[in-house]
């Protein structure tokens, strides 16, 4: 951009959103007259933004630079944007639509030929909107797309809720005799799969309709990241809930960090070594024990099917089961679901999802299902945004809600809890650790 624009660039870097949109503002310089906005902004940083600089420059033309995925239809229909122009755009591509968006504001009173010189205001990037008339700028706007099946579920955005701090004098939330638990395992038969994505997200989703009573355990004992994934430094590990002595409620609690979104994490253990003391039975007992206090348990286990992924399969009501479009992987998770056949451990509760599935990759779905031999569930598109969610430790279904990903992933939830349909008051996104009361 400082190559095709030079001294009318003026960039304001996304690391300011962590202090909040008016930070952002108050770091365009002059009085922009178009402003870029993207590429990795989500669709609530983008939604301030737009209003932001809508109430503070009213005419400023916006070009969001976004991949043309599933979502950014509803990007179109419900922010007040001017283009759309796509990451992998050309410089001529690029200079054609800011010439064409200039001579618009110019002909519809929304600027000055004035202000498109270069030693007048910049084209300011990361920055954004107006109240244009998308019709009457037809052209730059997307082409026609085909139409999508509905969505399970219709889009829905969420408040961003204050953070409170969590009470240290809480309780297991009572269960009803006979009420029935399920303890879910998320099984991928190597690493890199988006396993614990799957986990965390799915823990996120069941918190929405039983708060507090889903505890998520990390029991991938030489690497699990889930803590640090969640931004979360736990005092306690899965070395000292697997514990005997954690046989008691009070001492089992005190192993547990509990998260803003409204369950408990038991974090893996801090270092190999120690992973390797925690015995496989132990692991199933801690199962046990936790299914007597909470709605939902769910495991994120070691990659492949060592003891502790055998032990855990063992003592979990459902699994999920994560691969991706590589074909080793795929042929991986065929011999795993031989070999749990075989020994009798495959659970009668089965989900089989397709992680970061690419229509580029040479692959159909079809082939993948020939592959592993057995249907595929659900199919998670290829996404930025669960790195970014990853990146700023917030579960990807109430960082980016309206992503593709975001949205497959919910229908696992909803898969495993028919009631986690979304509703506004039920999510509650995280504020990242340096954001300002």
């Amino acid at each position: 951009m400082r190559t095709v624009l030079g001294a009318r660039l003026s960039v304001v870097t996304g690391e300011f959103l962590t202090f909040g949109t008016d930070e952002v503002l108050n770091r365009v310089d002059g009085n922009p007259r178009i402003a870029l906005l993207g590429p990795v902004l989500n669709y609530e940083e983008t939604r301030a933004l737009v209003e932001g600089l809508s109430e503070r420059y009213p005419g400023v033309g916006l070009i969001v630079v976004r991949e043309q995925r599933s979502d950014l239809e509803d990007w179109v229909d419900e922010l007040a944007l001017h283009a759309v122009l796509s990451p992998a755009a050309t410089d001529e591509t690029t200079m054609e639509l800011i010439d064409r968006l200039s001579a618009w504001l110019i002909s519809t009173g929304h600027a000055q030929e004035s202000d498109f010189e270069i030693q007048d205001v910049p084209v300011t990037e990361f920055a954004p909107t107006s109240e244009p008339d998308p019709e009457s700028f037809e052209a730059l706007l997307l082409g026609d797309q085909e139409e999508e099946e509905p969505e399970s579920f219709e889009p829905f955005e969420y408040d961003p809720l204050t953070e409170a701090e969590p009470d240290r004098a809480w309780a297991f939330p009572p269960l009803d005799a006979g009420s029935p638990t399920e303890a879910i395992a998320v099984v991928a038969p190597k690493g890199g799969q988006g396993k614990t994505t799957i986990a965390i997200n799915l823990a996120t989703g069941l918190a929405e309709v039983a708060q507090n009573s889903v505890v998520l355990v990390d029991a991938d004992l030489q690497f699990g990241d889930i803590s640090a994934a969640l931004g979360l430094t736990p005092e306690r590990t899965i070395v000292d809930a697997a514990s005997a002595d954690a046989g008691d409620e009070l001492v089992l609690k005190t192993t547990l960090t509990h998260h803003p979104d409204g369950f408990f994490v038991v974090a893996s253990a801090p270092s190999p070594d120690l992973g390797d003391t925690v015995d496989p039975r132990a692991l199933g007992a801690l199962v046990e024990r936790l299914r007597a206090y909470f709605r939902y348990v769910v495991v994120d286990t070691t990659p492949g099917l060592g003891e502790h992924t055998l032990v855990a399969l063992e003592h979990v009501t459902d699994a999920i089961f994560v691969t991706n479009m590589g074909v080793p992987s795929l042929r991986a998770l065929r011999t795993e679901f031989e070999l749990l056949s075989t020994i009798g451990l495959m659970p009668a509760n089965r989900l089989v999802v397709l992680n970061q599935a690419d229509r580029q990759s040479g692959l159909s779905i079809r082939d993948a299902e020939n592959i592993i031999g057995a249907p595929i569930d659900v199919e998670v598109p290829r996404s930025s945004a669960v790195l970014l969610a990853s990146n700023r430790g917030v579960p990807l279904i109430h960082d980016d809600v309206r992503d593709p990903a975001a949205k497959a992933i919910r229908s696992i939830v909803m898969r495993v809890a028919p009631d986690a349909f979304p509703k506004r008051s039920r999510i509650h996104r995280r504020r990242r650790s340096n954001e300002p009361e």
